[in-house]
């Protein structure tokens, strides 16, 4: 390709591994995480970025402070000039302008939800074709993911769910995502869906493709990892807050799901170094 490089990077991490990444003046990144976490801080203004595995990452002109976590990692990077995709870089100055952000926001990182789905599939397909329509191809996935991921929040999406399901499926989901500390006994939650207990439990697992009690758990999980990603929170308040007994089990699920203890997402090594 002309204008765009790409490449893959596979490997397994025996324990935490701390490097640096530099996008340079007029270049962008876009980093399609496929499996393992990352851990990315941006310099000033200070922030930290989680990097689930099945996510996007954009990242503008600057250096970052990446943490591997231990594990299996793929991931696949696309990097292009600024000059590249001119409608791209007047719609995010446009953005940050609209917003009041100095600078910009330099990293933008969003789960491959649904909607994304079929935009990274799209990717897939193009880079195995490789014919002579791969880089207006890329370049039009660049375009449509890129503008996603930098509308809205950050996201850590440890508890996927399809699009398709029966609205009373949606809002028992919906129920547990924004009530994870509630007990949440399978008969309940069958009464919750109009299901007998048995069925609900196969019908659950069936359309979302784990079952209830692990989508509980995620539930959790994903509201630990906000808040020890955002607060100072002692970790037993946090435990207690999403619905975990103890904080062994919180710090268990943390390490199955992400690869990381609690006290590594809440780490800061290699502090910035104004001059460097």
């Amino acid at each position: 390709m002309q204008y765009l490089r790409h490449e893959s990077i596979v490997g397994t991490v025996a324990r935490t591994a701390i490097g640096s990444v530099t996008v340079p003046p007029n270049m962008n990144l876009l980093c399609i995480n496929l499996k393992g976490t990352l851990i990315v801080r941006t310099p000033q203004p200070s922030r930290l970025v989680l990097v689930p595995p099945r996510s996007l990452t954009f990242v503008r002109p600057t250096r970052l402070i990446v943490q591997a976590a231990r594990g299996e990692h793929h991931s696949v990077f696309i990097s292009w000039p600024s000059v590249a995709t001119p409608v791209l870089e007047r719609w995010l100055e446009a953005r940050n302008a609209a917003r009041g952000e100095r600078g910009g926001r330099l990293v933008g990182c969003k789960a491959i939800d649904p909607n994304l789905k079929s935009a990274v599939a799209r990717f897939e397909r193009a880079v195995l074709d490789g014919n002579e329509l791969l880089e207006p191809q890329v370049l039009s996935f660049i375009y449509e993911t890129v503008s996603r991921v930098m509308t809205g929040p950050d996201q850590v999406q440890i508890a996927p769910i399809p699009k398709d399901l029966p609205d009373t499926i949606q809002e028992l989901i919906a129920l547990v995502r924004n009530n994870p500390a509630q007990p949440w006994p399978l008969r309940d939650a069958a009464d919750r869906a109009g299901y007998s207990p048995f069925h609900f439990s196969r019908v659950f697992k069936n359309m979302v493709g784990y079952g209830f009690h692990e989508y509980v758990d995620r539930c959790r999980t994903e509201c630990a990892v906000d808040m020890l990603c955002a607060t100072d929170s002692p970790v037993d308040v946090v435990a207690s807050t999403c619905g975990f007994g103890t904080t062994q089990g919180l710090r268990e699920s943390v390490k199955d799901y992400l690869g990381l203890v609690p006290s590594e997402l809440r780490a800061n090594p290699d502090p910035y170094d104004p001059s460097d």
